[in-house]
């Protein structure tokens, strides 16, 4: 395990990296920080992200709330196994990283193919759930509304030669035009870190794989108990924002929050204000 920590004003908040077992044994990269006692907070990554796709949200949440993150397998620095990746597994991670960390359960929040884990998740272990917040999703399965075909291209990357290249692609679908217009040395600064820390083979297909195969969710949705928060950018080009308004229908008593003019990864667009409503969640 190793400790360090990150300075939020005056505060010191301590921070420890450390590796938990899967149930396949695979060791998953896990971070932890905040304050001992404070509520827990889970987060989520979706399709090929790492841990670090939280960093922008994450100064203004770890001082509240004991922030757990960690690395999908085949993932930054978490292993990838020989077990199949199926949507099962992904759950089983989810609470192999509670366990791991000594916790029975957390608040959850989930973004994008992390959303979909998190709602897999509620469902089959409801009381590890405290409140859960879904952040650019969509309901697993085929009521799921598809992006358009050239927008899964870019994320994807298709056709490019370098990894950097291809995060470039990813970048003119995941943020919206004008983020993209005001923002671009921010972007620069993700694509070259993506460039420094690719995505290992196959990872996109077996993830991929892994959400076509689950079983229908949607009709299931009605079951979750846990207090939602459905959080989406309105000019999402990944996935569509029908597929939230969908989330929060079947979800009962859902709560939504439009973030006007932003695209698919909201959280980076405006960090503190997605910290502001998800403590105000949270805190309720």
């Amino acid at each position: 395990m190793k400790n360090r920590g990150i300075r939020l004003g005056w505060a010191f908040v301590p921070e420890t990296h450390q590796s938990v077992t899967a149930a396949d044994g695979v060791r998953l990269a896990v971070s932890v920080s905040g304050p001992v006692d404070a509520e827990p907070l889970l987060l989520i990554p979706g399709l090929g992200a790492a841990a670090s796709v939280f960093d922008p949200i994450r100064p203004s949440l770890d001082g509240r709330y004991r922030t757990v993150v960690y690395d999908p397998r085949g993932v930054g620095a978490s292993e990838s196994g020989e077990s199949a990746l199926t949507m099962d597994l992904m759950v089983a991670d989810v609470a192999a990283v509670l366990d791991g960390v000594g916790l029975s359960n957390a608040h959850v929040m989930g973004a994008s193919m992390g959303g979909v884990v998190a709602q897999y998740f509620v469902l089959e272990h409801p009381a590890r759930v405290a409140r859960l917040v879904l952040a650019a999703t969509s309901p697993g399965g085929r009521k799921a509304v598809p992006a358009d075909p050239r927008a899964t291209d870019a994320l994807l990357g298709k056709g490019a030669r370098t990894p950097e290249e291809a995060y470039r692609m990813a970048c003119t679908v995941l943020y919206s035009p004008q983020f993209q217009r005001t923002h671009s040395d921010f972007i620069e600064q993700q694509i070259h870190w993506r460039g420094a820390h690719p995505v290992r083979p196959r990872v996109f297909a077996t993830q991929l794989a892994a959400l076509a195969a689950a079983p229908e969710i949607t009709d299931r949705l009605a079951q979750v108990n846990a207090p939602t928060l459905v959080m989406h950018g309105t000019q999402d080009a990944v996935t569509p924002i029908e597929n939230a308004r969908l989330l929060a229908a079947s979800i009962p008593g859902a709560r939504t929050r439009w973030f006007e003019d932003c695209g698919h990864l909201f959280f980076h667009e405006r960090p503190e204000e997605t910290a502001r409503v998800m403590d105000e969640f949270l805190r309720v």
